[in-house]
């Protein structure tokens, strides 16, 4: 009897632990795949923005960091990209922020303004390369 009660209450724990953790990488995943997405189709601006912006090029356990950095220069390039991507971008931004909020922070991080500054289609290579190893 004590055998079954234990038992039982293994498998309950089971179950509850993998219904609670299964939304959480399934809205990551979707947030990831719709990002690179979005950057995808900011690749015909590469040529045309002329702006150097802080690039991070940290190591998985300062994604937090890394996330709010980029976020932070999606501000910046707010100012200077063509008005036919303002919505994308907006939606990059939208979801860079979901993305951040559903990651963990890192510890030993450096700040953005640590970080080389680098020209537009360097920065926008690195993010889309950040978030694909984000998926693996």
């Amino acid at each position: 009897m004590c055998k079954l009660l234990i038992f039982s209450c293994i498998s309950a724990v089971m179950l509850m632990t993998a219904a609670y953790r299964l939304p959480q990488p399934t809205e990551k995943v979707s947030l990831l795949k719709a990002l690179i997405g979005d950057l995808k189709s900011l690749e015909k601006s590469k040529d045309k923005i002329h702006l150097d912006l802080y690039t991070p090029n940290e190591k998985q356990e300062c994604s937090w960091q890394t996330l709010q950095c980029y976020l932070t220069e999606m501000d910046t390039l707010e100012n200077e990209i063509e008005d036919k991507d303002l919505d994308n971008l907006r939606n990059i931004k939208k979801n860079l922020q979901s993305l951040r909020d559903l990651t963990p922070l890192g510890t030993g991080c450096k700040i953005c303004e640590a970080n080389d500054k680098k020209n537009f289609p360097a920065f926008h290579q690195e993010l889309r390369n950040f978030l694909i190893s984000m998926l693996k």
